[in-house]
Order: C-alpha cells, then sequence, then structure tokens
C-alpha cells in the first residue's frame, strides 16, 4: 500500500510529452532572468519588518534544494549503472522539486542581501552563487526534457555535465554561506599544515629565546591589567604598556614596581588584597591573575625586574620551573588561539569595502576585537556608513567616530556592537533620544558625549547602561542638578565634566 501511494506521488500518470515538454522552453528565460538578480544592489532606506522576516527564512528553506539536487545526481549515476532501478519520470521529479526550493532559497536569501544586514566579498560571492545554481539547476532541468523527447546522445551527455556542475556549484555556495555564519577560517582553522598551503601557520617562539618580561610578565598584564591602564584609558593615571611607566607609576600612595621587592610594589600588593577591598585589582567583575600567574610576577619583581633576563635563567630555578613550564604550556595554546583568531578578523576586515572615511584596526588589547575610529583628516561618515559596518558589529570592541555626521539613528545599529566597551560621540549630531538603544551593551564601560545636544532628559537613559563607569560630558548643555542626581543614583559611576582623551 506504501510503496503504491510513492509511487503514485513520484511517477505522474501523464505522459512527459504531455505536460512537462512543451513548456520546458520557459526555463531558458528563467536561467538567463537570474543572472540579473545580483545586479540589484542593497538599499540604505528603511526596510519593512515584512522582507526582513520572510529573509530570515533563508537559512530554512535552503537546505531543501542542497539535499535534493545531490538526489538527482544520485538517482541518476543509480540508474546509469543500473545498482538500482529508478525511474526516470522520479529524476524529473526530484529535479522539479530542486529548482523550486533553489528559487526559494534564492529568493528568500535576495531580501536578507537586501536589507543591507550583510555585505563584502563573502556575501557576494554566496549570492552569485545561488544565483547560478538554480540556473544552473533550470538548464538541467530543460536538458533532461529535452532528452526525454529527442533520445539524443548529445543532449544526455550535456544534461550530466550540467548536473555534475550543479553539484560542484552547491558545494562552493554552501562554503560561502557556511563562511558568512561560521567565518572565514572555520574550515581550514584546524586543518593540518599541509592543507593551509598561502595560509600564515602559527609557529611558537623558541623557550630558549624568550624574555621573562616580555614573554611571561607582559602577556599576564595584557590579559588582565592593561584594558584599564593604557594610553587612552588610564585608571588612577597609571599606565601599564611600558615598562618605563610602570617604573613611573600611577597618582597612587604607593610606587607601582619597584624591582627588587615584590611587597612593595603596589602591583603586586593590590592583587593580593581581597577580592571586596576597594583597592583590589583587577577591580570586580573582572577575571583576577591565577595563583600560578601571580607567582611569575613575584618572582620576576624579586629578582630584580630584569627586562633582559631569558626564560631558562628563570628556569634554572627549581622552585618555579614547575610554574613556569604549566604557565608556558597554556601559554603557547593562548598564543595558538589568539594568532587564528586575529587571522580571522584580519580576512573579515577584508571583506569589508574600502573606504576613506573610516579606519579599522585590531584591538591591541583584546585579540578578538577591533577598533573603529575616524581618519584625519576626518571625511564624511554619516548614519549610512555605520549600516555598511554591520558584519563587523559583534567584532567592535572600541568606536571612536567623533566629528562625524552621525545622528541617534545610527545609536540603533552602534546598540548591536555587542562586543563594544568603549564608544565616543564627541561632536557628532545626537541630541541623546538614541541612547535608550544603547542599553543591551552589556560591557559599555566609557561612554563620551563631549560637544553633543544631548539634554537633561535624554541623558537619564545612561542609568540603564549596566556597565558603564565612566562618562564624559565636556561642553555639553547638561544641567549641575542632572549630574548630581545621577551620580546619587549610580555612585559607582565617574561623570567627568572636562575633556576626555580622545581615541
Amino acid at each position: 500500500m506504501r510503496s503504491r501511494i510513492i509511487q503514485k506521488f513520484l511517477v505522474p500518470t501523464v505522459s512527459f510529452q504531455k505536460v512537462y515538454i512543451p513548456y520546458r522552453l520557459l526555463l531558458l528565460p528563467l536561467a538567463g532572468a537570474m543572472l540579473l538578480l545580483p545586479r540589484l544592489k542593497p538599499t540604505h532606506g528603511e526596510v519593512p519588518d515584512l522582507v526582513h522576516w520572510l529573509g530570515r527564512f533563508h537559512p530554512l528553506v535552503v537546505h531543501f534544494p542542497v539535499v535534493l539536487v545531490l538526489m538527482a545526481l544520485l538517482f541518476e549515476l543509480a540508474r546509469k549503472f543500473r545498482i538500482i532501478h529508478i525511474s526516470a519520470a522520479t529524476i524529473g521529479v526530484v529535479l522539479g522539486f530542486s529548482l523550486a526550493g533553489s528559487l526559494a532559497s534564492v529568493g528568500m536569501g535576495f531580501l536578507l542581501y537586501y536589507t543591507g544586514e550583510y555585505t563584502g566579498e563573502i556575501m557576494q560571492g554566496h549570492l552569485w552563487g545561488g544565483v547560478l545554481l538554480t540556473s544552473v539547476v533550470a538548464i538541467t532541468l530543460f536538458l533532461f526534457l529535452t532528452f526525454r523527447q529527442y533520445r539524443s546522445k548529445a543532449v544526455y551527455s550535456s544534461y550530466l555535465t550540467f548536473l555534475v556542475l550543479a553539484n560542484g556549484i552547491l558545494i562552493y555556495t554552501s562554503h560561502q554561506g557556511g563562511s558568512l555564519t561560521h567565518g572565514s577560517e572555520y574550515l581550514s582553522e584546524h586543518a593540518p599544515k599541509f592543507n593551509r598551503a598561502g595560509q600564515a601557520v602559527f609557529t611558537p617562539k623558541a623557550e630558549s629565546e624568550m624574555l621573562v618580561y616580555h614573554d611571561v610578565v607582559v602577556p599576564v598584564l595584557n590579559q588582565k591589567c592593561m584594558s584599564c591602564h593604557n594610553e587612552n584609558k588610564a585608571k588612577g593615571d597609571l599606565i601599564m604598556t611600558t615598562y618605563e611607566a610602570m617604573l613611573k607609576g600611577g597618582k597612587g600612595e604607593h610606587p607601582t614596581l619597584v624591582p627588587g621587592s615584590a611587597k612593595e610594589s603596589d602591583m603586586f600588593r593590590r592583587v593580593m588584597l581581597p577580592e571586596d577591598d576597594d583597592d583590589h585589582m583587577p577591580t570586580k567583575g573582572k577575571p583576577n591573575l591565577t595563583k600560578d600567574e601571580i607567582e611569575l610576577i613575584a618572582w620576576w619583581i624579586n629578582h630584580g625586574a630584569d627586562t633582559t633576563m631569558r626564560v631558562p635563567q628563570m628556569a634554572t630555578d627549581q622552585q618555579i620551573k614547575p610554574v613556569l613550564t604549566n604557565y608556558l604550556t597554556d601559554l603557547k595554546t593562548q598564543q595558538r588561539t589568539k594568532f587564528l583568531q586575529q587571522q580571522s578578523l584580519k580576512d573579515l576586515l577584508k571583506e569589508i569595502p574600502a573606504s576613506n572615511n573610516v579606519v579599522l584596526q585590531l584591538d591591541p588589547y583584546d585579540e578578538k576585537g577591533i577598533n573603529l575610529s575616524m581618519p584625519f583628516p576626518p571625511g564624511i561618515f554619516a548614519d549610512k556608513d555605520i549600516i555598511k559596518l554591520q558584519p563587523l558589529f559583534p567584532s567592535i570592541t572600541k568606536a571612536s567616530v567623533m566629528g562625524s555626521e552621525i545622528t541617534d539613528d545610527a545609536l540603533y545599529h552602534i546598540g548591536q556592537m555587542s562586543a563594544l566597551q568603549e564608544l565616543y560621540l564627541q561632536q557628532t549630531k545626537i541630541d541623546g533620544s538614541g541612547l535608550i538603544h544603547l542599553s543591551s551593551l552589556k560591557n559599555l564601560h566609557l561612554l563620551d558625549l563631549s560637544k553633543t545636544q544631548v539634554n537633561d532628559g535624554q541623558l537619564l537613559h545612561v542609568l540603564q547602561l549596566p556597565a558603564l563607569e565612566d562618562l564624559i560630558l565636556y561642553e555639553t548643555t547638561v544641567s549641575k542638578e542632572v549630574v548630581e542626581a545621577i551620580r546619587k543614583n549610580k555612585p559607582d559611576l565617574n561623570v567627568k565634566l572636562e575633556r576626555g582623551k580622545f581615541f
């Protein structure tokens, strides 16, 4: 019974000549029309919610034609070599459904592309792949139906060639789609070296060449300290990005680094304080130094904080050697991960169209981050330019649009930069009405609104920013009463009325 139902569904009772073949010529203009689709460019204006909604069905629908195009080839080969018996009508139905599925998938994918949410070379490759796949499947079905009418060996060879070609395009298009979702390094990240021709390969530094300060101490400081103590953001006027700056210290009572004495060095004293102590470092909510990291830094300081000492010299101390060995093993893993992440970010940056109105660089203090800033002299940068950077949103950790033309509408898109830690909006066109969109930024700890038209009422939205630590209001019309009210409601928030540092 079940087999009769399946046969009735798959094998049409009406002959090809009467139904399918007379309409096969329509497939050729369809194949040609598909090639015109990429000429339509994404919009820079508002897109109806219906377009967004339909477009996001693309990942759901796309798997349907993927399976059917491959199934048609397998069925045809099985039939050709008489592995199993499959009727020509069944293959025709599979090809028909694969064309319908491809059309639906490309249509929904184009709606997603049209919204402007996806841009770059990978997106263009994926779009063209989908279009070519649909066009080739249409031609394949045309040749299949033509062969069914004329029984020509030349037509059959052409049909089989196009069917194989369709599957080749299918592999390429699927890879491009996967790269859009998971990143261009997704397949090659863990590939053996002999499969990574032309790609940079991580080569760890030999331990015999390592310096204790540069290769052991600095990685710890970079990961746990420098994000708050650098040239752009120096809490307590302390900079830890250079040895000389640490010797100089900050405005605290104790010297930051005292070569020969870890106990007298504030950088060691503070990490040893109880976590609930106000002077404990790193600050609450940030990862603490591990026991091994503390021991290594203390050893380095107690042995003179020498910047020229090599790791093999440190390893001669049998007491610290096991700690050093464990740390270096973990460090190599971290460095390899960082290397691969930065290679992926570099590839991602290449996919953004070249522009003279924005500067994009890897974040030196966050291996997963990208910094966005304005060039000098500045170019025109407006709301539409923010949208073009959407593929980078999850990776942007610091953004400065100082002096640009952006308005509060752009804050809606900036609110999607989930990794954003610092945002500089000096001298922009905002009035504060869009600040509410930043409330979703769980990592934003610095906001500079200097020289903007933000007013008392709109500024209160900053109270909804969960991680905000520094708010800069230099040369704004915000009243003292509102500033005091914010300080009262958010006592941990440092509200500054003087000029902040430029980024």
